[in-house]
């Protein structure tokens, strides 16, 4: 048992932060309303409520781990599964990750990825920032050897951004989660950024760029005056942490930061094989409209990592064209996206690969982005 879940989430409680938010900004945090009339559920922040997708559809499939491979779809999930105090019990998640395999787990939020596309207010952010944090390493304090959350950290304001890096790190923390959505329009190599990717340099942070629902999502100019429904606004959330990455090395960051981590998560990892083809194709005649200093390809071997699906069909031919020492992977777990038995399903689909790839696929990459030390 020496697998590291490179993504998993959290299933927050729903009133987490009524609870641990500042109280100056409690007011507007993120919350839970019914409708009287039908009894629905709505999420609210700043006093909005959040509409990108579902609501109802969404805390269904935010805890419907399992359920889709018993038959049941989006429709039929359990939507009130998510009110269960089950998911805060730690002592349970380590029994999963006993059962799966699973050394140590990395968590990102889940109500995270919801409410970073509508609060625009940088001190409002930071607030629903702290007070997440907060909850996530107490939560986890009693496993603190196999239970490593994510901090998260909104880039809405540098100064802000670089104060709750260095909160978070003396609690111990290993990883921070961004939003894969652009602020304010800015590349995340935008100068303003730089003091958020130098702290999390100096302080050994891994920087994991996840998705997260935000009206800019790629691909919603074709959807502008009507709802598109929940499988094509999730199918192509996860190009975003392809488009921030990207703009990271084409701005120059890792030659400005030579020593940070970055990755995708939950982006998949068939698209890595022609994004190195097409950046390293243009680089040779078109640098000059870039800050790069080197092909892509070679941060992506010093700077890098990709964390890839169980499933993924593409993944053996990736790893033939790219190697073996940037990818890990992730169960997703409790999202109903994920994936069960992950441990051994990557075991199934490498089956042709040496035994020390897959090791490095299962255990020794996670370590070396997230700094994990081997038991």
């Amino acid at each position: 048992m020496n697998a590291i879940d490179g993504d998993s989430h959290f299933s927050e409680p729903l009133d987490l932060f009524e609870r641990y938010t500042d109280p100056r900004y409690r007011d507007r945090t993120v919350r839970v309303a019914r409708s009287s009339t039908t009894g629905e559920r709505s999420l609210i922040v700043d006093g909005k409520p959040m509409i990108l997708v579902d609501v109802e559809e969404l805390l269904g499939a935010l805890v419907g781990y399992g359920q889709k491979e018993s038959g049941a779809d989006l429709g039929t999930f359990d939507r009130y599964l998510i009110e269960s105090g089950r998911w805060q019990d730690m002592s349970e998640r380590v029994r999963y990750l006993d059962r799966e395999g699973f050394a140590a787990q990395v968590i990102y939020p889940s109500l995270g990825l919801i409410w970073e596309g509508s609060v625009k207010d940088p001190l409002l952010a930071d607030a629903l920032c702290r007070a997440y944090n907060t909850w996530a390493f107490e939560l986890c304090a009693g496993h603190a050897d196999r239970l490593y959350p994510a901090a998260h950290i909104s880039l809405r304001d540098a100064s802000l951004a670089v104060r709750e890096l260095e909160r978070v790190a003396k609690l111990g923390c290993k990883a921070i989660f961004v939003a894969a959505a652009p602020v304010d329009g800015k590349s995340f190599g935008h100068a303003s950024l730089d003091p958020v990717w130098a702290a999390a340099q100096d302080l050994d942070l891994a920087v994991g760029i996840h998705l997260a629902g935000h009206p800019n999502y790629t691909g919603h100019d074709w959807y502008r005056d009507e709802y598109p429904g929940f499988m094509f606004v999730t199918m192509n959330v996860i190009q975003d942490p392809r488009m921030a990455l990207t703009t990271m090395v084409y701005d120059g960051v890792f030659e400005r930061f030579p020593r940070l981590r970055a990755g995708t998560i939950e982006a998949m990892v068939g698209w890595v094989g022609e994004w190195l083809e097409r950046l390293d194709y243009r680089f040779k005649y078109m640098r000059h409209t870039s800050r790069m200093k080197r092909p892509a390809s070679e941060y992506f071997r010093k700077n890098i990592w990709i964390a890839a699906d169980p499933e993924e069909r593409m993944f053996p031919l990736i790893l033939k064209f790219a190697g073996d020492e940037r990818f890990f992977i992730g169960s997703d777990y409790p999202h109903a996206e994920g994936f069960v038995d992950p441990v051994g399903k990557v075991r199934t689909l490498l089956a042709d690969f040496p035994s020390e790839s897959v090791g490095r696929i299962l255990a020794d990459n996670a370590r070396a982005f997230y700094g994990i030390s081997a038991a």
